[in-house]
């Protein structure tokens, strides 16, 4: 049987200060250290209390509790006629730590006005905060199958398969993205994991508490690294997530497992090596085979303002970050202009035809030298499109003369790295 261990995974809000920041990427809060009353009977002490009204339609909501008494929490919702409907709270517990989120589910999202509360605990508790799970108001427009990749150059790097950490399967039918143009990076902001053991019990949690208690279809993010560096697939990153509420579509995101916000208590991780360097080699690959530009890599926080995931201490690291995917897509994709065959016939008579392939669009030119550096020709076209091109020279110079019997050079673009070749005319 498959262990489930309750760690508590939470990118922390701006406006409120503690590391259960997770509820900030699936609800908002409505209420901080709300009023309760206490009673107690021989066995168990009671909490009770109740939100403010509100006019928002919600899908849900979740109590923050610090205590480890808790043995249970009902919810009762009451509708606009005053109709209560009561709802048993599921329990998501962090075994580091005292700490407990309880929620419910709602449907359809409105009518709801208020709820009240009923926690159950062996010994005291604080009821921290009170959230609201909001219904997603982007407009999702979807393919009705994955976009094909493209045939990039940069390695998949090595990632463990939703099979290898044993995800539960979705409950639901995914949307697949009909664009990319977003790139998002998390942070956890607990559930630190330094290794592959660690890391398949809290990527497991994460999609436990996003199915059952958040009641979205399947783990929110794509991909999730552990501080070791290992990359765990999440979603398929074709389908449309649930990790940045209002801007999911075409959105790729990656969760870094750990706390990275020193405001919060116990949250004072900074990013690993091995982490750092898996993050740079997924969003390379990602980049080169999904056509992203990774200059539009964005922390959680950049897009909204209500969150400050992924925390201080990876967020600063994401403007070099971009630099380093760029570095390393050029580094392993190889030189933008290649020969996709040699030059022939060679030796000429009439005519050579180059034929080279270009990676990106751009300039092509072959500039052709004599014996004495002497360059005699130069040829090629301008803002080639991608694709293989074919380059003809007819033996003639600049002034369209026909050169005499010899060997002469052709340098193809001299920023692509590609030795000069050698050819010989003869008449």
């Amino acid at each position: 049987m498959k262990p489930i261990f309750r760690t508590a995974i939470f990118c922390a809000i701006g406006v409120s200060s503690h590391i259960f920041s997770q509820v900030f990427d699936v609800g908002i809060s409505i209420s901080r250290n709300p009023n309760v009353q206490i009673r107690d009977s021989l066995d168990y002490y009671i909490y009770e209390g109740s939100t403010p009204a509100f006019v928002i339609p919600i899908e849900g909501g979740a109590l923050e509790i610090i205590g480890e008494g808790v043995e249970s929490v009902s919810f009762i919702l009451t509708d606009e006629n005053g109709i209560k409907l009561k709802r048993s709270g599921n329990l998501f517990r962090d075994e580091n730590s005292e700490k407990i989120i309880s929620t419910f589910l709602y449907s359809p999202p409105e009518g709801i006005k208020y709820f009240s509360f009923k926690v159950i605990s062996t010994s005291p508790i604080i009821v921290k905060e009170i959230h609201l799970f909001l219904p997603d108001t982007e407009d999702q427009k979807s393919n009705d199958r994955p976009l094909i990749p493209l045939s990039g150059d940069v390695p998949k790097p090595v990632i463990i398969s939703r099979e290898e950490w044993g995800a539960e399967p979705q409950d639901g039918q995914y949307s697949y993205h009909p664009y990319f143009d977003k790139l998002t990076l998390h942070h956890a902001a607990c559930c630190s994991a330094e290794n592959i053991e660690e890391g398949i019990n809290q990527v497991y949690w994460i999609q436990d508490f996003h199915q059952n208690g958040r009641g979205w279809m399947d783990i929110g993010y794509h991909f999730l690294v552990d501080r070791a560096g290992n990359i765990y697939q999440g979603r398929p990153e074709t389908v449309i997530g649930a990790h940045v509420g209002g801007a999911n579509t075409g959105n790729i995101g990656v969760c870094l497992l750990g706390c990275y916000h020193p405001p919060e208590e116990s949250c004072y991780e900074t990013m690993s090596d091995e982490s750092r360097e898996s993050l740079v080699k997924l969003y390379a690959w990602i980049s080169d085979t999904y056509g992203q530009n990774p200059g539009v890599l964005l922390g959680h926080r950049d897009y909204f303002g209500t969150t400050a995931c992924p925390g201080n201490n990876v967020w600063s690291e994401i403007p070099d970050m971009r630099f380093d995917i760029v570095d390393y897509i050029e580094m392993t994709r190889g030189p933008l202009i290649s020969f996709f065959q040699p030059a022939y016939p060679n030796p000429f008579s009439n005519q050579v035809t180059f034929s080279l392939e270009l990676k990106d669009a751009g300039d092509l030119s072959i500039d052709i030298y004599d014996l004495l550096g002497r360059k005699v020709k130069s040829i090629g076209e301008l803002f080639s499109d991608p694709g293989i091109k074919t380059v003809n020279w007819n033996g003639k110079n600049d002034l369209g003369q026909k050169l005499g019997n010899g060997m002469y050079f052709a340098q193809p673009d001299k920023n692509s790295g590609l030795k000069m070749v050698k050819l010989v005319l003869i008449k």
